[in-house]
């Protein structure tokens, strides 16, 4: 396959990366409340937190003699599918870490009180 082929692929997946990161930032901004966002935030730490320690145990694995080998185009199909596990992992009630939980119990003391306006605040 040509330069130019494999030049077109990895655009592709890298704007549908961005496509998908800011889906979620406006997924999350389009939330209602500050406690529902914050939820939203904390879960996709999470899936980055997951998905870059994916990717740091991947590194470790010996593929000299692997059946798939080393190749550009696993490192994408990799980096897409550690991603979505990253993802998966973090919205299961059944299998997450649990660093979503804690990060939202420690932020959740700072936001503002939601009854209080911008109105009673600036008087």
């Amino acid at each position: 396959m040509s330069d130019n082929f494999y030049s077109l692929q990895t655009n592709t997946i890298t704007n549908y990366s961005q496509g998908a990161d800011y889906d979620v930032v406006n997924t999350i901004r389009s939330s209602g409340t500050q406690k529902e966002q914050l939820k939203k935030v904390a879960k996709e730490f999470e899936a980055i937190l997951v998905s870059k320690m994916l990717t740091q145990m991947d590194k470790t694995v010996d593929r000299e003699n692997s059946m798939f080998g080393d190749s550009k185009y696993m490192d994408n199909f990799k980096s897409i599918l550690f991603n979505q596990i990253g993802r998966d992992v973090a919205n299961s009630p059944t299998s997450n870490i649990g660093f979503a939980k804690q990060l939202y119990q420690q932020m959740e003391k700072t936001l503002p009180d939601e009854n209080i306006t911008t109105k009673d605040i600036l008087g």
